[in-house]
Protein backbone atom coordinates (compact mmCIF):
# COMPACT_ATOMS: atom_id res chain seq x y z
CA UNK A 1 0.00 0.00 0.00
CA UNK A 2 1.51 3.30 -1.08
CA UNK A 3 0.36 6.17 1.14
CA UNK A 4 2.62 8.93 -0.15
CA UNK A 5 4.35 10.06 -3.29
CA UNK A 6 7.97 11.15 -2.95
CA UNK A 7 7.30 14.37 -4.89
CA UNK A 8 4.09 15.27 -3.05
CA UNK A 9 4.16 17.92 -0.36
CA UNK A 10 2.19 17.04 2.79
CA UNK A 11 0.90 19.62 5.25
CA UNK A 12 -0.05 18.89 8.87
CA UNK A 13 -1.54 21.17 11.52
CA UNK A 14 -0.46 20.03 14.96
CA UNK A 15 -1.46 20.88 18.54
CA UNK A 16 1.32 22.95 20.01
CA UNK A 17 2.35 25.38 22.67
CA UNK A 18 2.39 28.67 20.80
CA UNK A 19 3.08 31.80 22.79
CA UNK A 20 4.94 35.08 23.07
CA UNK A 21 7.97 34.64 25.28
CA UNK A 22 7.75 36.56 28.53
CA UNK A 23 10.40 39.18 29.23
CA UNK A 24 12.72 38.43 32.12
CA UNK A 25 12.97 40.92 34.96
CA UNK A 26 16.61 41.62 34.06
CA UNK A 27 15.73 42.36 30.42
CA UNK A 28 15.46 45.92 29.11
CA UNK A 29 12.07 47.59 29.44
CA UNK A 30 9.59 46.84 26.68
CA UNK A 31 7.42 44.05 25.41
CA UNK A 32 8.91 40.81 24.14
CA UNK A 33 8.59 40.19 20.40
CA UNK A 34 9.78 36.58 20.57
CA UNK A 35 7.23 33.99 19.47
CA UNK A 36 7.95 30.38 20.33
CA UNK A 37 6.26 27.04 19.96
CA UNK A 38 6.52 23.37 19.01
CA UNK A 39 5.85 22.80 15.33
CA UNK A 40 6.27 19.01 15.14
CA UNK A 41 5.31 16.76 18.03
CA UNK A 42 6.97 13.35 18.24
CA UNK A 43 5.14 10.23 19.30
CA UNK A 44 1.40 10.89 19.66
CA UNK A 45 -1.00 9.31 17.20
CA UNK A 46 -3.19 11.57 15.09
CA UNK A 47 -6.04 10.72 12.76
CA UNK A 48 -5.50 12.21 9.33
CA UNK A 49 -7.75 12.50 6.29
CA UNK A 50 -5.59 13.09 3.25
CA UNK A 51 -6.36 14.77 -0.07
CA UNK A 52 -7.56 11.46 -1.53
CA UNK A 53 -10.22 11.08 1.18
CA UNK A 54 -8.39 8.22 2.92
CA UNK A 55 -8.31 8.26 6.73
CA UNK A 56 -5.44 6.75 8.69
CA UNK A 57 -3.49 7.10 11.93
CA UNK A 58 -0.17 8.91 11.68
CA UNK A 59 2.74 9.50 14.03
CA UNK A 60 6.08 11.24 13.66
CA UNK A 61 9.10 9.32 14.94
CA UNK A 62 11.90 11.31 16.65
CA UNK A 63 14.41 10.16 14.00
CA UNK A 64 12.32 11.81 11.27
CA UNK A 65 13.84 15.20 12.21
CA UNK A 66 17.37 15.40 13.57
CA UNK A 67 19.66 18.31 14.45
CA UNK A 68 22.23 17.51 11.76
CA UNK A 69 19.55 17.04 9.12
CA UNK A 70 17.93 20.37 10.02
CA UNK A 71 21.21 22.13 9.17
CA UNK A 72 20.72 21.06 5.55
CA UNK A 73 17.22 22.50 5.23
CA UNK A 74 15.86 25.86 4.07
CA UNK A 75 12.80 26.40 6.27
CA UNK A 76 10.46 29.39 6.05
CA UNK A 77 7.91 30.38 8.67
CA UNK A 78 4.67 31.73 7.21
CA UNK A 79 1.35 33.04 8.45
CA UNK A 80 -1.68 30.89 7.54
CA UNK A 81 0.10 29.02 4.71
CA UNK A 82 0.59 32.27 2.80
CA UNK A 83 3.90 32.12 0.96
CA UNK A 84 3.88 35.89 0.57
CA UNK A 85 3.56 36.23 4.36
CA UNK A 86 6.96 34.83 5.41
CA UNK A 87 8.17 36.42 8.63
CA UNK A 88 11.09 34.16 9.57
CA UNK A 89 13.55 31.84 7.88
CA UNK A 90 16.37 29.45 8.66
CA UNK A 91 18.47 28.64 5.62
CA UNK A 92 20.92 25.86 6.49
CA UNK A 93 21.29 27.08 10.05
CA UNK A 94 21.35 30.83 9.32
CA UNK A 95 18.55 33.35 9.70
CA UNK A 96 16.12 34.80 12.23
CA UNK A 97 14.31 31.49 12.79
CA UNK A 98 15.80 29.34 15.53
CA UNK A 99 14.92 25.64 15.61
CA UNK A 100 15.97 22.90 18.01
CA UNK A 101 15.15 19.21 18.23
CA UNK A 102 14.03 18.33 21.75
CA UNK A 103 12.73 15.10 23.24
CA UNK A 104 9.09 15.99 22.56
CA UNK A 105 9.49 17.53 19.10
CA UNK A 106 10.78 20.37 16.96
CA UNK A 107 10.85 23.64 18.91
CA UNK A 108 11.16 27.03 17.24
CA UNK A 109 11.41 30.68 18.17
CA UNK A 110 11.92 33.95 16.35
CA UNK A 111 11.74 37.66 17.02
CA UNK A 112 8.80 39.07 15.12
CA UNK A 113 10.02 41.69 12.68
CA UNK A 114 8.91 45.30 13.18
CA UNK A 115 6.43 45.35 10.31
CA UNK A 116 2.72 44.79 9.74
CA UNK A 117 3.10 41.00 9.54
CA UNK A 118 5.21 40.84 12.70
CA UNK A 119 2.79 43.10 14.61
CA UNK A 120 -0.18 41.03 13.43
CA UNK A 121 1.47 37.77 14.49
CA UNK A 122 2.30 39.15 17.95
CA UNK A 123 -1.17 40.54 18.56
CA UNK A 124 -3.03 37.43 17.41
CA UNK A 125 -0.76 34.97 19.24
CA UNK A 126 -1.23 36.99 22.43
CA UNK A 127 -5.01 36.99 21.87
CA UNK A 128 -5.05 33.23 21.31
CA UNK A 129 -6.40 33.57 17.76
CA UNK A 130 -3.28 31.98 16.33
CA UNK A 131 -2.98 28.87 18.47
CA UNK A 132 -1.48 26.16 16.29
CA UNK A 133 1.36 25.35 13.94
CA UNK A 134 1.56 23.58 10.62
CA UNK A 135 4.56 22.02 8.96
CA UNK A 136 5.03 21.32 5.28
CA UNK A 137 7.19 18.35 4.36
CA UNK A 138 8.03 15.86 1.65
CA UNK A 139 7.90 12.29 3.02
CA UNK A 140 10.70 9.83 2.37
CA UNK A 141 10.91 6.86 4.74
CA UNK A 142 7.85 5.60 6.58
CA UNK A 143 6.40 2.38 7.91
CA UNK A 144 2.86 1.26 7.12
CA UNK A 145 0.89 -1.40 8.95
CA UNK A 146 -2.77 -2.34 9.23
CA UNK A 147 -4.49 -3.28 12.47
CA UNK A 148 -8.04 -3.97 13.62
CA UNK A 149 -9.87 -1.60 15.95
CA UNK A 150 -12.45 -2.58 18.58
CA UNK A 151 -15.21 -2.56 15.94
CA UNK A 152 -13.29 -4.89 13.67
CA UNK A 153 -12.54 -2.19 11.13
CA UNK A 154 -9.14 -2.05 9.47
CA UNK A 155 -6.98 0.87 10.62
CA UNK A 156 -3.94 1.94 8.60
CA UNK A 157 -1.07 3.25 10.70
CA UNK A 158 1.75 5.32 9.20
CA UNK A 159 4.94 6.09 11.11
CA UNK A 160 7.33 8.61 9.55
CA UNK A 161 10.96 7.75 10.20
CA UNK A 162 12.64 10.26 7.88
CA UNK A 163 11.54 13.33 5.93
CA UNK A 164 13.01 14.09 2.53
CA UNK A 165 12.70 17.80 3.26
CA UNK A 166 11.00 20.29 5.58
CA UNK A 167 9.99 23.30 3.53
CA UNK A 168 7.95 25.49 5.88
CA UNK A 169 6.39 26.04 9.28
CA UNK A 170 3.16 27.96 9.55
CA UNK A 171 1.46 29.82 12.38
CA UNK A 172 -2.14 28.64 12.10
CA UNK A 173 -5.48 29.06 13.81
CA UNK A 174 -6.67 25.48 14.30
CA UNK A 175 -4.57 23.49 16.77
CA UNK A 176 -6.18 20.11 16.15
CA UNK A 177 -4.11 17.78 13.99
CA UNK A 178 -7.15 16.44 12.15
CA UNK A 179 -8.27 19.95 11.16
CA UNK A 180 -6.88 19.62 7.64
CA UNK A 181 -9.72 21.10 5.60
CA UNK A 182 -7.60 24.04 4.44
CA UNK A 183 -4.76 21.67 3.65
CA UNK A 184 -7.04 19.31 1.77
CA UNK A 185 -8.53 22.14 -0.26
CA UNK A 186 -5.04 23.40 -1.06
CA UNK A 187 -3.82 19.96 -2.08
CA UNK A 188 -6.95 19.24 -4.10
CA UNK A 189 -6.56 22.57 -5.88
CA UNK A 190 -2.97 21.67 -6.69
CA UNK A 191 -4.12 18.29 -7.96
CA UNK A 192 -6.81 19.97 -10.08
CA UNK A 193 -4.25 22.43 -11.42
CA UNK A 194 -1.93 19.56 -12.32
CA UNK A 195 -4.79 17.64 -13.94
CA UNK A 196 -5.86 20.70 -15.96
CA UNK A 197 -2.27 21.29 -17.00
CA UNK A 198 -1.95 17.65 -18.07
CA UNK A 199 -5.25 17.82 -19.97
CA UNK A 200 -4.11 21.01 -21.69
CA UNK A 201 -0.76 19.40 -22.54
CA UNK A 202 -2.50 16.33 -23.96
CA UNK A 203 -4.90 18.52 -25.96
CA UNK A 204 -1.94 20.51 -27.27
CA UNK A 205 -0.18 17.28 -28.22
CA UNK A 206 -3.31 16.08 -30.05
CA UNK A 207 -3.53 19.38 -31.95
CA UNK A 208 0.15 19.15 -32.86
CA UNK A 209 -0.27 15.52 -33.95
CA UNK A 210 -3.31 16.43 -36.06
CA UNK A 211 -1.44 19.36 -37.61
CA UNK A 212 1.56 17.14 -38.35
CA UNK A 213 -0.72 14.47 -39.85
CA UNK A 214 -2.45 17.10 -41.97
CA UNK A 215 0.90 18.51 -43.08
CA UNK A 216 2.13 15.01 -43.94
CA UNK A 217 -0.99 14.37 -46.01
CA UNK A 218 -0.54 17.69 -47.79
CA UNK A 219 3.10 16.84 -48.57
CA UNK A 220 2.01 13.44 -49.94
CA UNK A 221 -0.64 15.02 -52.18
CA UNK A 222 1.89 17.58 -53.43
CA UNK A 223 4.35 14.83 -54.25
CA UNK A 224 1.63 12.88 -56.06
CA UNK A 225 0.57 15.97 -58.03
CA UNK A 226 4.19 16.63 -58.93
CA UNK A 227 4.56 13.05 -60.17
CA UNK A 228 1.40 13.41 -62.27
CA UNK A 229 2.61 16.69 -63.75
CA UNK A 230 5.95 15.10 -64.67
CA UNK A 231 4.15 12.22 -66.37
CA UNK A 232 1.94 14.62 -68.34
CA UNK A 233 4.97 16.71 -69.40
CA UNK A 234 6.74 13.56 -70.53
CA UNK A 235 3.70 12.46 -72.55
CA UNK A 236 3.47 15.87 -74.25
CA UNK A 237 7.18 15.79 -75.02
CA UNK A 238 6.85 12.30 -76.52
CA UNK A 239 3.89 13.34 -78.66
CA UNK A 240 5.72 16.43 -79.92
CA UNK A 241 8.83 14.38 -80.68
CA UNK A 242 7.15 11.71 -82.77
CA UNK A 243 4.38 13.70 -84.47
Amino acid sequence: MSIYQKDKKEIRTTPCRLSVKEMRESAPAGESRVIEGVAIVFGPEYRVTDSWGDTYVERISPEAVTTDWLKTQDVKLNLLHERNATIARCNKGKGNLQMSVEKDGLHFSFEAPACDLGDRALALVRAGVYSGCSFEFYPQDYEVKETQDASGDTVTEVTHTHFESLSALTIAMDPAYEETSVTVRELLKKMDDVAHAQDAARASERVEEAAEHSAAEERWYLREEEKLLRLKRRERMNRNRYC
